[in-house]
């Protein structure tokens, strides 16, 4: 999930000028019928934009035509054309394992475009051994020869490339045989860093703070540093130390995941599931207090967040009303909706937008709806356990026009 290059660079300009940002209501519409794209036979985790391409990571063997008449072979890692929805040609990746089924979970891209890196549960790129965390060529999905990967002894569940090191975070204990302890950088040429902030569990979330100084940590843990914090951290991007900004105690409930992470201007956007499911909005203009703006409440973990090139729409996806338990919004004396696996709503407020309410199917369990989610300004990209969007087929991967 990422802001498009063009809407981060003018954020960053309206930061560095010290403007004030605020959120306007969206006033534009949206079809909630996906535009035709290939799609996969499995499930999609990952998503990051390279230029015009996008490249999906995930648990599938292949990528398929909308009419499902073509089939092009991608074990795990598929490259897209944004224009035209096909898959590029010349990228062949084969993300791999030797003994249980190998899963793509994160992908981050190096600034010059070049280099793409792959994590998750795995032991093979090609035929080449690399153990969870890895490198390949773009342009054709190589295994890149320059960076020396480390091996990772657990899942690499969050990727975040920085100006002078690629964060991992996931669930692991040691890096190219060093203890960390779930979080860890490498430098550009795959050599360890020494930023090791200490999560005692599970990191599934990364976000660079706009100051890009810090870094935004979530996930599944209660203490970062050996201080507490309940499933959300900021941390120094270059020496791993604890930041003084932090969300109150007792906001966040116990036991919780941060599943998503989007700063945006004054505020900072968190996609939430474990006990009680939300999505909420804290300050980031209030010096060290990250005091809540706003929570709206889903029936199951929000997973994935994007905000639209003006931010006037905050998309969040996730699988609420795609298990057990349903949720209706929008209520009228004569109708209402329901809530499937994606929706979208005003950032400053928190208030549900009833103009976009795609429904995702199937239906029946926790592991099914969006889990990955990536918005360029023109079009949103969604990803997960998807069989339909709206009624069609968009097997692991759709996108929208915005």
């Amino acid at each position: 999930m990422a802001l498009a290059r063009s809407a981060r660079t003018l954020l960053a300009i309206l930061v560095a000028a010290g403007v004030a940002l605020t959120f306007a209501p969206s006033a534009f519409a949206l079809s909630t019928t996906a535009d035709s794209t290939w799609q996969t036979n499995g499930r999609v985790y990952a998503m990051v934009q390279v230029g015009n391409t996008i490249y999906i990571g995930g648990k599938f063997t292949r990528v398929v035509s909308p009419d499902g008449l073509s089939k092009v072979a991608a074990k795990n890692l598929a490259a897209l054309d944004m224009t035209t929805g096909a898959p590029v040609p010349g990228f062949s990746a084969r993300i791999d394992s030797t003994a249980k089924g190998a899963t793509v979970r994160s992908l981050g891209a190096s600034a010059d475009g070049s280099v793409l890196y792959v994590g998750g549960r795995f032991d093979l790129i090609g035929t080449t051994p690399v153990t969870n965390f890895g490198a390949v060529n773009t342009s054709d999905g190589s295994v890149n020869a320059t960076f020396a990967a480390p091996a990772v002894n657990g899942n690499v569940h969050a990727i975040l490339v920085g100006p002078s090191r690629i964060y991992l975070g996931g669930a692991f204990s040691k890096v190219g045989g060093i203890a960390r302890s779930n979080l860890a950088a490498v430098l550009p040429s795959g050599a360890l860093d020494s930023w090791a902030p200490l999560a005692n569990d599970t990191v599934r979330s990364f976000a660079m703070a706009q100051d890009g100084a810090t870094v935004f940590v979530g996930g599944h843990f209660t203490q970062m540093n050996s201080v507490a914090r309940q499933s959300v951290a900021r941390v120094d991007a270059v020496s791993g130390v604890l930041n003084s900004w932090t969300i109150p105690a007792g906001v966040i409930d116990y036991p919780q995941t941060a599943w998503a992470i989007l700063p945006y201007g004054s505020r900072v956007f968190i996609g939430f599931g474990k006990g009680p499911n939300y999505v909420a909005a804290f300050h980031l203009d209030f010096g060290s207090v990250g005091s809540q703006v706003w929570r709206f409440n889903t029936v199951g973990n929000d997973e994935s967040l994007a905000m639209n090139a003006d931010g006037t729409r905050l998309f969040v996806g996730g699988h609420f009303g795609t298990a057990r338990l349903q949720q209706e919004v929008c209520k009228t004396a004569t109708s209402s909706q329901w809530l499937h696996g994606l929706m979208s709503m005003n950032p400053a407020t928190g208030q549900l937008f009833c103009d976009w309410i795609p429904t995702v199917t199937p239906y029946g369990s926790n592991f099914t709806g969006v889990w990955a989610m990536l918005s360029t300004g023109t079009q949103l990209w969604v990803g997960g356990f998807i069989e339909t969007i709206s009624g069609v087929s968009h097997i692991g991967v759709g996108r929208f026009t915005l």
